[in-house]
């Protein structure tokens, strides 16, 4: 098993691993946006609410990006859109150590915002130009895998910063700083790829497929949802209801990143016994009483392993789905497909972190506002799953080929 797993990722082509090599720093930059920038916010004197603005705005440059540029993207080389994506996301870290006025503050994160998106959304297209059918899953696998890796690094790092600076918020600036220098280290293997051209297209495009888009997009809308309810604010429900500082939940997050990188590079293997669509919708639900547990909870240890479970559960499957849904679309209307699939998530995020960060300030329910959320995201992640489980089903059983093979027909 993990024979084969070495053969097909020394087959991944020098384009893919420069590529990968620039993921693990950009992933650094992502890992300071999930993990630090809310609690700096905070220790500025940030509200719940204005926290909540500020991950909205985040949401909104995302949204704005896979909105317009996903068509652009199908016909052109994606080098300078991820070369745009690391400087945005890098200044956006920057910015917001930088300026103090609140207005700034946003328009930083709407920068920041911009850079998570241009790369999310180029970097499927990216690997499916760049491999072939057979190591493709293994390809999405890695790639996600590195995420939580360069995550580890960083909360490791922020744990570092804060025992040797303090829980003062001039570490909190300093870091964000070094995050941001690191991040734009991604630019080096980024210059050194040799891009493949994209497919020329066809005289007479095919219409786009938006009967499939729509069965992938309408529960991504539902899990957007319910993450944004939820998922930003993580680090503030340990803060607030356990009194946990800032080093300790970076430490929290590296304990979950390195349970999600060992469960990135076994999903391809468990999809290709269990089937794409079942090993996605097992996995979703199989989150859903952890979050339960999570929600209740005022026991500090049973609330980390509960936050380590969930979290790999939920997780564990994004390689499986994006590869299955990069599989399924028409070369020549993928980066349109991821697009809209971020659309769907981004857009329900600028929503919902606003309406979540409200609910937690001002509509407690039984212990906390974050029992209130936690509950809410819950629905929507049961119905997210029903309904990916009803809409692709018949994908998977059907004209759908499992991970790895070729699709017969763009549709």
């Amino acid at each position: 098993m993990f024979r084969d797993y070495l053969f097909q990722v020394s087959r991944f082509s020098r384009p893919s691993r420069l590529f990968l090599m620039a993921e693990a720093f950009y992933g650094v930059g992502q890992s300071a946006v999930w993990v630090l920038r809310g609690l700096y916010l905070k220790k500025a004197g940030f509200s719940e609410s204005e926290i909540g603005q500020t991950l909205s705005v985040s949401a909104a440059g995302m949204a704005l990006v896979v909105l317009l540029l996903p068509p652009l993207m199908d016909r052109r080389r994606l080098r300078p859109f991820q070369l745009a994506a690391v400087a945005a996301l890098a200044g956006g870290l920057a910015g917001v150590a930088w300026v103090r006025e609140r207005p700034l503050v946003l328009a930083m994160c709407f920068l920041s915002g911009l850079g998570s998106a241009l790369l999310e959304v180029s970097s499927a297209p990216f690997f499916m130009r760049h491999s072939e059918g057979e190591e493709r899953p293994y390809l999405f696998g890695v790639s996600t895998a590195l995420s939580p890796a360069a995550g580890l690094l960083a909360t490791l790092g922020m744990k570092a910063g804060a025992l040797a600076w303090g829980e003062i918020l001039g570490a909190y600036r300093d870091m964000l700083w070094v995050a941001a220098g690191i991040t734009l280290v991604a630019w080096l293997p980024l210059m050194a790829v040799r891009e493949t051209p994209p497919e020329p297209a066809p005289r007479k495009e095919a219409p786009f497929d938006w009967s499939t888009a729509a069965r992938f997009c309408v529960p991504e809308l539902l899990f957007g949802l319910g993450a944004g309810l939820t998922i930003p604010f993580i680090n503030l429900y340990f803060n607030v209801r356990f009194g946990v500082p800032a080093g300790t939940i970076g430490l929290y997050y590296s304990f979950a990143q390195a349970l999600m990188m060992g469960a990135f590079l076994m999903a391809p293997l468990l999809a290709r016994r269990l089937g794409a669509v079942r090993t996605i919708v097992c996995f979703q639900l199989a989150s859903i009483p952890f979050f339960l547990a999570l929600a209740f909870t005022t026991s500090l240890p049973f609330a980390v392993a509960t936050f380590l479970l969930r979290h790999a559960c939920m997780n564990m499957v994004h390689p499986v789905s994006t590869n299955f849904m990069m599989e399924v679309m028409n070369p020549g209307q993928r980066a349109r497909m991821s697009g809209l699939r971020q659309t769907a998530n981004k857009l329900a995020w600028v929503v919902a972190t606003w309406a979540g960060g409200r609910m937690i300030e001002h509509a407690p329910f039984m212990l906390d506002g974050f029992t209130t959320v936690m509950l809410v995201t819950i629905v929507f992640y049961v119905a997210g799953s029903a309904l990916y489980w009803r809409f692709l089903r018949g994908e998977a059983e059907g004209r759908v080929i499992p991970p790895g093979a070729e699709p017969t027909s763009g549709a």
